[in-house]
C-alpha cells in the first residue's frame, strides 16, 4: 500500500509539473517581452531593448531578426500578407521589413513625437489615412503612404488622450468606424480618423487608461487598467465583464466552431463566447504578461518582471494548448439571451443554413465578419419570438476564406461562430 501511495504522489507531482508554463530562453535576452505574433507555426516576438526575434521549432531556438533597424526599443510588432512582412513601432521610429533584414525607417524625417506605440493600417477607404500611428504624447498620424510624409490627426485629442497605446476599426457599406486606445479612454472617428470624440459613458479612474482596443463591428473591446469591459453601442456604453484587474493585450484567435479570445495582464482569461471568461492558471510563469500568441501547438505568453512599459527584465513562457483545458468560468457576462448552432452545410458555396434560439423576442440580425475582424455582410432577419429559428445565409458575394457569423437580438451579441466559404 505505501508503495503505491508514493507511486500516486510521485504521478501527481509529475502531472502538475507538466502543467506549468515552460520557460523559453531567446538567444540570451532577458529584455522584457512587449510583443509578438505568429505567422503559420513560426513565432515572432518584439523586445524592449534587444530588438526583434524569430522562432521556427516553438522557441528550440532563435533567430535575431532585427536586421538594420534603427531602434531596438520595440513597443509593438504586427505582421500580415507574407511570412517575412513586419510592422514595428519602436521608442524612436516605426520601421517596415519584407525580408527580416532590411528595414525601411518609415517616420524619417522623424515625427513631432517618435516615440511610437501603433504602427499599422488606418481607413483603407481613405486617400490620406491608408496608413496610422500611434504616438506616446503626439497623438496620431496618418499617410497614404506607408514611408509617409505624415500629417497630424488629433483634432478632439488633447492631454493624454495623445498618449495613444492602440488603434482598431472596421468597415462596412455604411460606416467607417476608427477606435483609439489613449491614456485619457476611448475616442471614435467616423470620419476617416479626421476628428475624434469621447466615448468613456461608463469608464472612469484607472479605466481611462486604455492599453488595448478591439472592434468586431458594433461590438468594442476595451482592456484597461482597471478590468475588462465592452461595448456593444460603439461606446456609447460600458459593461464592465471583468472588473479590478489590469489588462495589458488580447488575441482573437480562430477555433473550429468560431473564435477564442485570450486576454492577458495581471491575470490570464480566454473565453469562446464572449459571455463566459475562463481563468488560466499562471504557476511557472514570472512577471506580468504583456502579450500573448499561439500557433498550432502552444500559447506562448510575454512577460514583464517589473510591469509592461519599463526596461526592465522579462521573459517567454508557452504550454501545450490541450494543458489550457479548465472548467468553471471565473467571470460570466450579464448577456445571456440565445445560442447559434453551426452552419449547414460547412464548408459552404452559394448559400447556408444557420439555426438558433433566443430567449427573448426582439430584432434580429445576422452580421458576417472576415478573418480581419472587418464587417462584410449584413443580414436584417427581423423581430422574432422566443424560440428556435433558422434562416438562410447568401454567401456566393464572398470569397472563399475563412469568416465568422454574429447572431445579435436587441443590439447584443448572443454568439459567433466560424464558417469556411469555398
Amino acid at each position: 500500500m505505501k508503495k503505491i501511495t508514493i507511486y500516486l504522489i510521485l504521478m501527481l507531482l509529475s502531472v502538475g509539473m507538466m502543467a506549468q508554463w515552460q520557460p523559453v530562453p531567446i538567444a540570451g535576452s532577458n529584455a522584457e517581452i512587449t510583443s509578438m505574433f505568429n505567422y503559420g507555426d513560426d513565432l515572432m516576438v518584439g523586445t524592449m531593448g534587444d530588438g526583434i526575434f524569430k522562432s521556427v521549432d516553438n522557441g528550440g531556438s532563435w533567430t535575431d531578426i532585427s536586421g538594420d533597424i534603427g531602434n531596438s526599443f520595440v513597443n509593438d510588432i504586427r505582421g500580415g500578407g507574407a511570412p517575412t512582412v513586419i510592422w514595428a513601432a519602436t521608442q524612436d521610429g516605426a520601421y517596415y521589413t519584407v525580408d527580416h533584414t532590411n528595414y525601411q525607417a518609415c517616420t524619417n524625417p522623424p515625427l513631432s513625437n517618435n516615440d511610437i506605440n501603433y504602427f499599422w493600417f488606418g481607413d483603407s477607404n481613405s486617400s490620406f489615412a491608408e496608413w496610422a500611428i500611434g504616438t506616446n504624447g503626439g497623438g496620431v498620424f496618418v499617410s497614404s503612404e506607408l514611408s509617409g510624409p505624415w500629417t497630424a490627426s488629433n483634432n478632439g485629442l488633447a492631454g493624454d488622450a495623445l498618449k495613444i497605446n492602440d488603434i482598431s476599426g472596421y468597415t462596412d457599406d455604411e460606416v467607417n468606424v476608427a477606435v483609439v486606445a489613449t491614456e485619457a479612454g476611448i475616442f471614435v472617428s467616423t470620419d476617416t480618423l479626421v476628428t475624434w470624440t469621447a466615448k468613456n459613458n461608463g469608464l472612469s479612474g484607472a479605466a481611462l487608461q486604455v492599453n488595448r482596443v478591439g472592434v468586431l463591428g458594433s461590438l468594442i473591446l476595451a482592456l484597461t487598467d482597471n478590468g475588462f469591459y465592452y461595448s456593444i453601442d460603439l461606446g456609447e456604453t460600458w459593461l464592465v465583464v471583468i472588473p479590478d484587474e489590469k489588462f495589458n493585450s488580447m488575441l482573437v484567435q480562430p477555433t473550429s466552431t468560431g473564435i477564442a479570445i485570450f486576454l492577458v495582464g495581471e491575470n490570464v482569461y480566454y473565453t469562446y463566447d464572449l459571455q463566459n471568461f475562463y481563468q488560466i492558471n499562471l504557476v511557472g510563469l514570472q512577471g506580468e504578461v504583456t502579450c500573448v500568441a499561439q500557433n498550432s501547438t502552444h500559447v506562448f505568453l510575454g512577460t514583464a518582471i517589473s510591469g509592461k512599459g519599463t526596461d526592465m527584465s522579462g521573459g517567454l513562457f508557452r504550454k501545450p494548448i490541450e494543458q489550457l483545458i479548465t472548467g468553471v468560468p471565473a467571470y460570466s457576462a450579464k448577456i445571456q439571451n440565445g445560442a447559434v448552432e453551426q452552419n449547414i452545410p460547412n464548408p459552404c458555396s452559394n448559400q447556408t443554413a444557420i439555426a438558433y434560439s433566443i430567449n427573448q423576442e426582439g430584432r434580429v440580425m445576422m452580421n458576417v465578419f472576415d478573418v480581419t475582424g472587418k464587417l462584410v455582410k449584413k443580414s436584417e432577419i427581423g423581430y422574432q419570438a422566443v424560440g428556435t429559428h433558422r434562416t438562410e445565409l447568401s454567401v456566393s458575394d464572398l470569397d472563399p476564406g475563412i469568416y465568422f457569423y454574429s447572431l445579435e437580438l436587441n443590439g447584443n451579441l448572443v454568439q459567433t461562430r466560424k464558417m469556411i466559404i469555398r
